[in-house]
C-alpha cells in the first residue's frame, strides 16, 4: 500500500506527461466495467477490477492476466511484441506516433526498460496504438505504417524511427507523410512492393481504430498510457516508476 500511495504522489507531481485530454468512454455493459473506466478516469493507477462485494488483493501480485492478453489477440509470436511469452509481468504500452510525451518515453526510458527487465525474461514488453487523431492528423497513417512494417519483421526499428524523425521528416500532413514512410521502409530494406499498398488498405486503418476503442475500454485515455499486469499508469513516467511497480509483480 505506501508502494501505491507514493506512485499516486509521484503521479500527480509529473501529471503534465501525456498527450491528449480524457477520451470519451465507451458504454459499459456490466458493474465491473463501470468500476474499471470509473477508477481509470480519476487518473489514479488502477487494478484489474474485481466482482462486486469481493476484497481485492493488496499488495498487487504477480499472477498473469489472460483476458488482458486475450482481449488484445496476443499470440506467442507477436511481431509488436518483445520478450518471453510466459514473462511474470506484462506491459503493454498505448502510444501515439505524433505524441511527444511518447517519443520522450521511447527516448529516454524504453531501452533501459528493455535491458533490464525484458532481456532479463522478467516482462513482455507489447505495444498497441491510441491515436489521437483529433489533434495528430497523421497519428492513424504513422501507425498504420508500423504494421506494414511489423508484418515485414521490422516493428521496432521502424517505428523507432518514426519517432526520431517525427517533425524534422514527417507530421501533419498525411498525404505527403506517406512519400517518408515509403522512403523510410526503402532505406531499411522492406519490400516496397508490399508495403506501399499496404499504407493505402482501409482495413490496416480501421485495425489502428479498434485498437484505440478497445483501449478506451479498458480505460486508457491518453497517451502514453501503460498496462502493468493489468494496473494502468499514464504518461512518460521515469525508469523508477516503472521498476517500483515490476518489483512488486516480480515472483
Amino acid at each position: 500500500m505506501k508502494h501505491l500511495i507514493c506512485l499516486c504522489c509521484l503521479m500527480l507531481l509529473i501529471s503534465l506527461s501525456a498527450c491528449g485530454t480524457e477520451a470519451p468512454t465507451s458504454e459499459t455493459r456490466s458493474e465491473v466495467e463501470v468500476r474499471q473506466t470509473e477508477v481509470a478516469l480519476s487518473g489514479r493507477p488502477t487494478l484489474v477490477a474485481v466482482p462486486a462485494g469481493a476484497t481485492p488483493a493488496a499488495p498487487p501480485t504477480a499472477a498473469p492476466l489472460p483476458d488482458v492478453a486475450t482481449l488484445l489477440g496476443l499470440t506467442d509470436d507477436d511481431p509488436r511484441a518483445l520478450g518471453d511469452p510466459a514473462a511474470p509481468v506484462l506491459i503493454v504500452e498505448f502510444t501515439d506516433y505524433e505524441c511527444a510525451f511518447c517519443q520522450r518515453f521511447v527516448a529516454e526510458t524504453r531501452g533501459q526498460l528493455i535491458a533490464q527487465f525484458v532481456e532479463t525474461g522478467q516482462v513482455r514488453l507489447v505495444v498497441r496504438d491510441f491515436p489521437l487523431s483529433d489533434i495528430h492528423a497523421s497519428a492513424i497513417p504513422a501507425a498504420v505504417a508500423t504494421h506494414c512494417a511489423a508484418e515485414q519483421g521490422q516493428f521496432w526499428a521502424y517505428s523507432e524511427q518514426l519517432f526520431a524523425s517525427h517533425r524534422s521528416e514527417w507530421g501533419g500532413v498525411p498525404n505527403r507523410d506517406r512519400g517518408y514512410f515509403l522512403e523510410l521502409a526503402r532505406s531499411m530494406g522492406l519490400d516496397e512492393a508490399s508495403f506501399s499498398p499496404c499504407l493505402d488498405d482501409p482495413a490496416r486503418a480501421q485495425a489502428v481504430r479498434d485498437e484505440q476503442e478497445l483501449a478506451l475500454r479498458l480505460g486508457v485515455n491518453s497517451t502514453p498510457n501503460f498496462l502493468i499486469n493489468g494496473q494502468l499508469v499514464r504518461g512518460a513516467q521515469p525508469l523508477r516508476v516503472f521498476e517500483d511497480l515490476i518489483n512488486q509483480l516480480l515472483p
